[in-house]
C-alpha cells in the first residue's frame, strides 16, 4: 500500500474525494456484505427451528407404539401399610396383600456403659480381667471375622474392628452405649456377636454386648452340634465326619446340576439330530456326501469360497497367496499330519493340483533404512510391501522385476538402499511346489456346496425358494448338534449315565432303532430324571447348609493346614460350649438385639421372601410398608386390595401433551411463514450502525431477522405436510377415523387467533378457554374403548412421524435430520466470502491508485511552492 498524503499543499480534502471516486466499489462490497450477513441469520433462523422440529420428530417416535399408551393406575385400600405402582404389563383388576414380616436391618443396642466411659476406656478400665479373647461377628450369610481383644483394647479400637468385619458401629457419648447394626436389610445381612472363648465372651459383656438372643443361640448352636461326648478326639471325630459328609453333599449337587445341565441341553440336541438326520433321508445322499455337505453347512459363504474339497470329503482352508495369484490351501488330518492343494486360474478356469511344501534356506538383510528384506527364489530382495531389489555391490536397487539384456532392470527412479554385507543373515522359509498331477476331483467350497444342494433339490424336487428354507433349516439344525457334540463336558466323566457323551450315545441309539420317534421315546425319560437330580440337590443342599460353617477346611487338600484348621475349629466347639454351659457369663441384660430378617409377603395367596420390601411381581412395584397380620396367617380379613385399572387420565394427558407440543410449534412455523415484509431493511454496515442509537440498532435488525422465513418455500413445505398428516384419516378395524372424531379440532381462520390456525384444542379441556364448554369426547372415547384411541393415535403419529421423516432425508441441498437446505447455504456464504473478498481488492486496488495520483499531485505543488518561495526571494519579495 503506498503512503496516503491527504492535501497537505492542495488544501483538498483528498480522502473524502477518494471515497466518493470508489463509492461504487465500496457500495458492492457492502451490498455483497449484507446480503452474507443476511444469509447468516437465515441460517440462525433455520438452525433454532430445526432443533425444534428434530426433537418433536423423536419425541413421536414413542407414540407410534401402543405399549407407551398401556398406562395403568393402582389404588391401595391401606396406603399406610403397602404402596403400589403398576407397570404397562399389570393385569386390570383386585388383588389382595398380605404382609406377614417387613425385612429390616440387625441392630443391636448396647448396655450402658459407666458415665466415665469414652472411646479412649480400655477393656481393663471397663472391668475385665481375662487375657486374650476372641469375639466372632457371623454374618447370616455364614461369613465369619474374627476380632481379637485383650485388656488393652479401647472402645474406639474396638469399633473400627466391627466397622471392618462389615457391619456399622458407633459409640455414642452421651448415652454411654454401643450401637451395632447391619448395613442392610435382610436374613443374609444379619450378624450376630459371640464369644470366641471364654475370654471373649466375657470382653462382650464389659462392652454391654453379649445379648441372649434366638440368633446368637443358633450361631453357638452351629457350633455345639458337634460337641458330642465332649473330649478332643470324639470332637474331632464328629467334625471329620461332618467335612466327609459336606464333601459327598457338595459331590452329588454337582454331579446332579450338571446331569440336569447336560439333559435341559439334550432336548434341544436331540430334537435337532432327529430333524437334521430326517432332512438328510430326504435328500438321498449318501452318507459321505451327507458329512460333506454337514462340513459346508458349518462354513460361511466367504469361507467355503477361500477352501477347496477333495474327493476324499477334506476341506482344504487357504493359507497363503502366491505372488503369482495361485493358491496353496492346506488341510490338518486327526494324526495332524499338513497336505496341501494348490490352485491356478487362467482363462477363469481354476485347476486344482498336489503340492508339498518343503523348507529352503535364504538370506535376511538389515538395510540402512531399518527394514527387513528377504530373499526370493530369484535372488531378488523383497521388502515388506513387496518391492523387489537387486545387489548392486553394497546396496539395493529397486528393479521391475525383469530382466533386460540379462541384467535387472531397475524403476523410474532407481531407488537404492545401502547395506552391509554383514549384517545377512542366514534363514528359513517354506516354499510351495507343485505336484504335476492335476486334482480332478477336487472343487472350490462354493462348487462343492452348490453340487450337493443340487443333487438334493433335484431328488426332493423342491423349489429354489422351498431349498432355501430346507438349508436354512438343516444348518441350523446342524449348528445345533455340533455345539452339543463338540462342547467339553467339565465335571461329569464319559462313563457317568448323563455326561453329554452318554447322552449323544442315547439319541444316535434311539434314532437307528425307531427314527424321530425313538428320539422322542427317549427324551420322555428325561423329566424323570431331571426330577430326581433336582431331590439329589436338595438334599444335599440341606446337608451342606447344616454344616456351613466347616465349608472352608472342606475346601482345603488334605494336610498340615487342613489338620490345623480342624483342631482350632475342634477348640471353637469346646469354646461355644463352655460359654453357653458357663453360669458365671453375664448377659448384658439393659442390651437389646433386634434380629435382620427378610419381608414376607402374600399376592394372591402366594408367599413372597426378599432381603428388601420392594417386590416387582406381575407389572405391580410393591413396597411394603407395615404387617397387615400380626398373627402370622395370611388370612383374607386382614388382607389389603390392590385395584389396577386402565389410567384414562393418564392417556388424556398424553394425547393432551402431544397436541401442546404440536401446537406449539406449528404455531411457531405458520408466525415465521406469515411474518410481517421487512421490504427496505437491510443490515447495517458500520457507519449505518454510529450513527443510530443502540436500541435503534437493535429493532432495525429484529425488523429483519423476524421476517428471513416469511414464505419460505422450505417452510411452506414443511407445514404443509405437517398440516396433511394430522387432518389426514387413520384406518382403525377397517373405519377410517379423524381427530375430530374424538372432539379433536382446529378453531378454523375465522376464529383462531392470528397465526394459530393449525392448532388443535380438546372439546372439554378446562385448560383450554376456547373448547372448555364443550362435551368431552375424547375422556369418554378412552373410558368406554381405550383400545380404540390408542391405535387411531398410534397411527396419526405414525403418519406425522413419516411426513417429517421424508422432509428430513439428506440430498444434494441439505443434511440428513434437517428440514432446510443447509448446504446450499453452507455454500452461497462461502460463495459471498469469494466475492466479498474479490470486491475488497478492488477496492483497495482503486483507492490505491487515486492515493498515488494525489501524492503525485501533492508533491508538485510542493516543488512549485518550492520553487516559488525562491523566486520571491531573489526578487526581494
Amino acid at each position: 500500500m503506498p503512503i496516503r498524503i491527504t492535501g497537505l499543499n492542495s488544501g483538498l480534502d483528498t480522502e473524502a474525494i477518494i471515497s466518493a471516486l470508489v463509492s461504487s466499489y465500496s457500495y458492492k462490497t457492502n451490498k455483497y456484505k449484507k446480503a452474507q450477513t443476511k444469509l447468516s441469520w437465515k441460517q440462525d433462523a433455520w438452525k433454532t427451528l430445526n432443533t425444534k422440529v428434530y426433537s418433536f420428530y423423536t419425541s413421536l417416535d414413542s407414540l407410534r407404539f401402543s405399549k407407551n399408551y398401556n398406562l395403568k393406575s393402582t389404588k391401595v385400600s391401606d396406603s399406610t401399610k403397602a404402596t403400589v405402582t403398576a407397570s404397562s404389563s399389570a393385569p386390570n383388576g383386585t388383588q389382595k396383600l398380605n404382609i406377614l414380616k417387613v425385612a429390616q436391618a440387625g441392630y443391636l443396642t448396647g448396655g450402658k456403659l459407666d458415665d466415665s466411659t469414652t472411646t479412649g476406656t480400655t477393656l481393663a478400665e471397663l472391668g475385665y480381667t481375662g487375657g486374650n479373647g476372641t469375639i466372632t461377628l457371623t454374618k447370616g450369610d455364614g461369613t465369619k471375622k474374627t476380632i481379637e481383644v485383650s485388656q488393652g483394647t479401647t472402645v474406639n479400637s474396638f469399633i473400627n474392628s466391627l466397622k471392618e468385619a462389615g457391619v456399622n458401629a458407633s459409640y455414642d457419648d452421651i448415652n454411654k452405649r454401643i450401637f451395632v447394626s447391619s448395613k442392610d436389610t435382610g436374613k443374609d445381612n444379619d450378624f450376630t456377636l459371640t464369644g470366641g472363648n471364654v475370654d471373649g465372651a466375657n470382653a462382650l459383656t464389659k462392652l454391654g454386648l453379649n445379648v441372649k438372643s434366638d440368633a446368637t443361640d443358633a450361631t453357638y448352636k452351629t457350633y455345639m452340634q458337634y460337641y458330642g461326648d465332649g473330649t478332643q478326639s470324639g470332637i474331632t471325630a464328629k467334625v471329620n465326619e461332618a467335612i466327609k459328609a459336606y464333601q459327598d453333599a457338595q459331590t452329588a449337587y454337582k454331579t446332579a446340576d450338571a446331569q440336569n445341565s447336560n439333559i435341559s441341553a439334550g432336548y434341544g440336541y436331540a430334537s435337532a439330530y432327529a430333524a437334521m438326520k430326517n432332512a438328510f433321508a430326504k435328500s438321498k445322499l449318501d452318507p459321505a456326501q451327507q458329512e460333506q455337505l454337514t462340513q459346508l453347512l458349518q462354513m460361511s459363504a466367504t469361507d467355503r469360497a477361500q477352501s477347496v474339497m477333495d474327493s476324499n470329503g477334506n476341506i482344504y482352508k487357504t493359507e497363503k497367496t502366491n505372488d503369482d495369484g495361485s493358491v496353496i490351501y492346506s488341510y490338518t488330518d486327526a494324526s495332524g499330519n499338513k497336505s496341501y492343494i494348490q490352485s491356478e486360474t487362467t482363462d477363469s478356469v481354476t485347476k486344482y493340483y498336489t503340492a508339498t511344501a518343503s523348507e529352503v534356506k535364504y538370506n535376511k538383510i538389515t538395510a540402512s533404512d531399518g527394514n527387513e528384506y528377504s530373499e526370493d527364489e530369484n535372488g531378488l530382495y523383497v521388502d515388506k510391501d513387496g518391492k523387489k531389489y537387486f545387489v548392486d555391490g553394497s546396496n539395493l536397487v529397486e528393479t521391475t522385476g525383469t530382466k533386460v539384456n540379462g541384467s535387472w532392470e531397475k524403476t523410474a527412479d532407481g531407488k537404492t538402499v545401502a547395506f552391509e554385507d554383514s549384517k545377512k543373515e542366514e534363514a528359513t522359509k517354506t516354499v510351495y511346489t507343485k505336484g504335476s498331477d492335476e486334482l480332478s476331483n477336487a472343487k472350490s467350497g462354493t462348487t462343492a456346496y452348490t453340487d450337493l444342494a443340487k443333487k438334493a433339490q433335484d431328488e426332493m424336487k423342491l423349489s429354489d425358494e422351498d431349498m432355501s428354507s430346507y438349508l436354512s433349516t438343516l444348518a441350523t439344525n446342524v449348528s445345533t448338534v455340533n455345539t452339543y457334540e463338540n462342547t467339553a463336558d467339565t465335571t461329569l466323566e464319559d462313563s457317568n449315565e448323563y455326561s453329554r457323551k452318554s447322552i449323544i450315545d442315547k439319541v444316535h441309539k434311539a434314532y437307528a432303532q425307531n427314527a424321530a420317534q425313538g428320539v422322542t421315546d427317549l427324551t420322555n425319560t428325561f423329566a424323570a430324571a431331571i426330577a430326581t437330580n433336582k431331590t439329589t440337590m436338595n438334599t444335599s443342599q440341606k446337608t451342606m447348609d447344616n454344616n456351613q460353617v466347616l465349608a472352608d477346611i472342606a475346601a482345603m487338600e488334605d494336610g498340615t493346614e487342613k489338620d490345623a484348621a480342624i483342631a482350632s475349629f475342634v477348640k471353637q466347639v469346646q469354646s461355644a460350649h463352655d460359654i453357653a454351659n458357663n453360669t458365671s457369663i453375664e448377659y448384658n441384660t439393659d442390651a437389646r438385639k433386634i434380629d435382620g430378617c427378610d419381608s414376607e409377603i402374600y399376592l394372591n395367596g402366594i408367599k413372597y421372601t426378599g432381603s428388601s420390601n420392594s417386590y416387582s411381581i406381575n407389572g405391580l412395584n410393591i413396597t411394603a410398608q407395615v404387617v397387615t397380620d400380626t398373627d402370622g396367617k395370611a388370612s383374607d380379613a386382614n388382607a389389603i386390595s390392590i385395584t389396577t385399572s386402565t389410567d384414562t387420565q393418564g392417556i388424556y394427558d398424553k394425547i393432551k401433551d402431544f397436541l401442546s407440543q404440536y401446537n406449539s410449534l406449528i404455531n411457531e412455523i405458520t408466525s415465521l411463514y406469515n411474518a410481517d415484509s421487512a421490504k427496505g431493511y437491510e443490515p447495517l454496515t458500520d457507519d449505518e450502525k454510529d450513527a443510530m442509537s443502540d436500541t435503534e440498532v437493535e429493532k432495525w435488525e429484529q425488523k429483519i431477522k423476524d421476517s428471513l422465513l416469511r414464505r419460505d418455500d422450505n417452510l411452506e413445505s414443511l407445514m404443509s405436510a405437517m398440516t396433511s398428516a394430522m387432518s389426514g384419516a387413520v384406518e382403525v378395524n377397517g373405519k377410517k377415523m379423524y381427530l375430530s372424531n374424538f372432539g379433536i379440532k382446529t378453531l378454523g381462520y375465522l376464529n383462531a387467533p392470528k397465526n394459530q390456525q393449525n392448532a388443535y384444542h380438546i372439546d372439554g379441556d378446562e385448560d383450554d378457554a376456547n373448547s372448555s364448554g364443550n362435551a368431552d369426547k375424547l375422556m369418554t372415547a378412552i373410558t368406554n374403548d381405550p383400545d380404540t384411541v390408542i391405535n387411531f393415535m398410534q397411527g396419526l403419529a405414525e403418519n406425522l412421524y413419516d411426513s417429517i421423516h421424508k422432509k428430513m432425508q439428506s440430498s444434494s441441498l441439505s443434511s440428513i435430520y434437517t428440514v432446510y437446505n443447509d448446504k446450499e447455504m453452507a455454500s452461497e456464504y462461502s460463495d459471498y466470502t469469494s466475492i466479498i473478498k474479490k470486491w475488497e481488492e478492488k477496492l483497495q486496488d482503486k483507492e490505491d491508485y487515486y492515493y498515488k495520483k494525489f501524492s503525485s499531485m501533492e508533491t508538485a505543488l510542493s516543488k512549485l511552492n518550492s520553487q516559488t518561495s525562491s523566486l520571491s526571494g531573489l526578487f526581494g519579495g
